[in-house]
C-alpha cells in the first residue's frame, strides 16, 4: 500500500497533459439511480429490454438529445456526456434493418466532424434477413453502416449489456474494429448465433442432405445432436467464456458502468480525439 502511495505522488507531479480537449460537460450525476442498472437487462437475453433505461443511469444528469428518434427506432442514437466526457451514443433497441443501418452511418459520420467519441451498446441479433429486407436495401445500407463503423477514427467504446450476435456485432464496432476498451455486463452472450437457431439451422441443413440422397433421417439421433450442439454453442457464448479468451477487457458489475466508462474514456483523451475527414465510397 505504502508503494503505492509513493507511486501515486510520483506520478502527480510528473505534469502530464492530455492531448484530448478533456471534460467539457458538467459531470453530475444521473437523475436516476445507477443503482438500479441491476434491474435493467434479464439474466436471459431473449427477454428485450428499453435501453434509454440504461442511458438514463449512465449519462450525466440523464440528459441525452437523441437524433432522430422516429426514424429507425430500433438504433437509438444521440448526444450526451459522462463524467464530463462528450460521447455520441448508438445503443439497440432491437434488430437492424435499413433504416437503423443508414441512421447509424450518419451519426458517425456527424460525431467525426465533431471530434466526439462513440460509445456503442450492444444488445443484438444481427441484421435483418430475409427477401423482404434484401430487395429493399439492407446489403448495401448494411455495408454503409460497416463503412462508418471502419473508418471512424473517434475514440470508439462497446459496452455489451445483451446479446452480441452474428453481423450485428460487426456493425456495432465489434472487436474486429479494435475500439479502444470493450466490457460485458455478465449476462453478455456473444456467438455466431443464438444456440437455439443454430441448432434449427443445423437440424435443416441434416435434414436436406437426407432427403437429396433418398434415405429417411433418424429423427432420435438428429434430436440427440441437435441438442448436443445447442448445450455447446450455450457453454461458449458465456461472458466468462469470452472474457477468458480476451475477447474483451472484463466483465464489470452493472452498477460500475458509468465509473469504468468515465475511466476508460478520460484514458483516451490522454491522446488526441480527431474525426476522420475521409470515408470509403457510398452506394446511394
Amino acid at each position: 500500500m505504502d508503494a503505492l502511495r509513493i507511486t501515486r505522488d510520483i506520478v502527480a507531479h510528473l505534469g502530464w497533459r492530455k492531448l484530448g480537449p478533456g471534460p467539457s460537460e458538467p459531470a453530475d450525476p444521473p437523475v436516476y439511480d445507477p443503482e438500479e442498472l441491476i434491474g435493467c437487462a434479464s439474466a436471459d437475453v431473449k427477454v428485450p429490454f428499453e435501453v434509454r433505461e440504461v442511458l438514463a443511469r449512465i449519462l450525466d444528469g440523464s440528459r441525452f438529445e437523441e437524433f432522430k428518434p422516429l426514424y429507425g427506432d430500433k438504433l437509438v442514437c444521440g448526444w450526451g456526456s459522462i463524467c464530463g466526457f462528450p460521447v455520441g451514443v448508438l445503443a439497440n433497441n432491437g434488430i437492424l434493418f435499413s433504416e437503423e443501418s443508414e441512421k447509424g452511418a450518419q451519426f458517425i459520420q456527424l460525431c467525426n466532424r465533431t471530434d466526439t467519441p462513440l460509445l456503442f451498446i450492444q444488445n443484438i441479433t444481427g441484421f435483418m434477413v430475409g427477401t423482404a429486407a434484401e430487395q429493399g436495401g439492407i446489403i448495401k445500407d448494411g455495408a454503409k453502416l460497416i463503412n462508418a463503423v471502419s473508418n471512424s477514427t473517434v475514440p470508439h467504446f462497446v459496452l455489451m449489456v445483451g446479446a452480441s450476435y452474428g453481423a450485428g456485432n460487426y456493425g456495432m464496432s465489434g472487436r474486429a474494429y479494435d475500439p479502444r476498451f470493450i466490457f460485458t455486463w455478465p449476462n453478455h452472450r456473444i456467438a455466431v448465433m443464438g444456440p437455439k437457431q443454430l441448432a434449427g439451422v443445423m437440424g435443416i441443413i441434416a435434414r436436406n442432405a437426407a432427403a437429396s440422397k433418398g434415405i429417411e433421417i433418424d429423427e432420435d439421433m438428429l434430436a440427440e445432436q441437435t441438442g448436443l450442439l445447442e448445450a455447446l454453442v450455450e457453454s461458449q457464448s458465456t461472458a466468462m467464456y469470452a472474457t477468458g479468451r480476451m475477447w474483451d477487457d472484463g466483465i464489470i458489475h452493472p452498477r460500475d458502468t458509468r465509473t469504468v466508462l468515465g475511466l476508460a474514456i478520460s484514458a483516451a483523451h490522454s491522446n488526441v480525439v480527431e474525426g476522420s475527414p475521409a470515408w470509403g465510397v457510398w452506394r446511394h
